[in-house]
């Protein structure tokens, strides 16, 4: 849950920072978005400990990687690195909305903090799978950690390790998967029921 409460933390410190009122007013209005969407995960993760699982929509793709590109686009910016965008539009996926948010900002941060250069993500589909793929320039995840970064635990940082597999969690929790497609550079996919694939 640290990822959300660090994009909350970066908006509120815009907010801080300012004085424009107007400027002050979007961040807010941001910050409070970004708190509904934290809700929705601390309910999604106590549903899944007890085998509850929310109800899926169909989610536009285009959607879910604008509203973490407006996140997490300015500590790409504080942190000197750029974060953009590329592949197929209009694709949409049946999924529960707040999880997989979650699952990309946790992908997003994770190439914020352990990659380098400029940080991609990019749509496309894949037979019955919409893919979203996060990937940046960086020397990518140490060989002596390979897919055991999806374990509990395993971090290359001093984090807790929760993050990766939280987020696989929530994707296989919506019919989907998490996968490191290539370790070095890091790019980690995920594979999202297409609405058509699901209904």
């Amino acid at each position: 849950l640290r990822t959300p409460l660090t994009g909350l933390s970066l908006r509120l410190e815009e907010i801080l920072a300012s004085d424009d009122l107007e400027e002050v007013h979007a961040e807010a209005t941001a910050a409070l978005g970004q708190v509904e969407r934290l809700s929705g995960v601390v309910d999604e993760v106590v549903g899944l400990n007890r085998g509850q699982v929310a109800d899926a929509e169909g989610v536009s793709v285009d959607g879910l990687v604008f509203s973490q590109m407006t996140e997490w686009s300015p500590a790409f910016d504080a942190a000197g690195r750029r974060l953009r965008r590329t592949g197929t539009r209009e694709l949409e996926v049946w999924a529960v909305p707040g999880a997989q948010a979650q699952a990309l900002a946790t992908l997003i941060e994770n190439s914020l903090v352990h990659g380098e250069g400029t940080t991609t993500v990019r749509t496309r589909p894949a037979g019955a799978w919409s893919v979203v793929e996060v990937g940046d320039e960086g020397p990518g995840v140490p060989e002596e950690l390979g897919q055991r970064v999806f374990e509990r635990s395993v971090s290359g940082s001093q984090s807790s390790g929760l993050g990766l597999a939280l987020a696989r969690t929530l994707v296989v929790a919506d019919g989907g998967r998490l996968e490191m497609v290539s370790a070095r550079p890091a790019v980690f996919a995920m594979f999202l029921p297409a609405s058509g694939a699901a209904e």
